[in-house]
């Protein structure tokens, strides 16, 4: 087997093996042998859609990124979440009339699959704002996000007030 399919298929078979103990909870035997087997045979069979090619396999190994990537979660992203759910509340809450639109925000320093896959799912994530498309214009990036508290109509001012510090943190941990 080469190198670089035993390496895809450890990095997709770490966090599926993880997720599997976060559903069972259980460090019984024969749950850890039954996850075992299925995170292993998910991961051999999905390992090439997740780790295509050595750069990405080298970035979601080294320990600098993945330790980059838990701060942004636990810290950067979850600042930007609590953010973003007191606009709602507070939008709500005082009976604000919602100017809502579909905005084309460009995307400067995140390139790759994976970093675009979370920078949309983290904007998702957010209330007030879902991905509803990601494009690549001759090498521009773009995402089409609705936006239901439009504060302004140019692109990149609403592209640093939705995406906040989020492509920055991304764009450093995935390039």
């Amino acid at each position: 087997m080469k190198k670089r399919r035993l390496g895809a298929i450890i990095i997709t078979f770490i966090p599926c093996f993880l997720f599997w103990l976060l559903l069972t909870m259980s460090l019984e035997a024969n749950e850890l042998i039954s996850g075992v087997l299925v995170c292993l045979v998910t991961a051999w069979f999905s390992s090439g859609f997740f780790v295509q090619n050595e750069k990405t396999m080298g970035r979601l190994l080294n320990p600098v990124h993945i330790i980059e990537l838990i701060y942004y979660m636990t810290c950067v992203f979850s600042v930007e979440l609590v953010k973003s759910n007191w606009a709602m509340a507070k939008a709500v809450f005082t009976g604000t009339k919602l100017k809502q639109a579909i905005v084309k925000i460009p995307v400067h320093r995140v390139t790759n699959y994976y970093g675009l896959a979370l920078l949309a799912d983290c904007i998702t994530l957010t209330p007030g704002t879902i991905t509803m498309d990601v494009i690549d214009e001759d090498g521009e990036i773009s995402m089409y996000v609705q936006w239901l508290i439009m504060e302004t109509e140019d692109a990149e001012e609403a592209g640093e007030i939705i995406k906040g510090r989020m492509e920055k943190w991304i764009g450093r941990i995935f390039g």
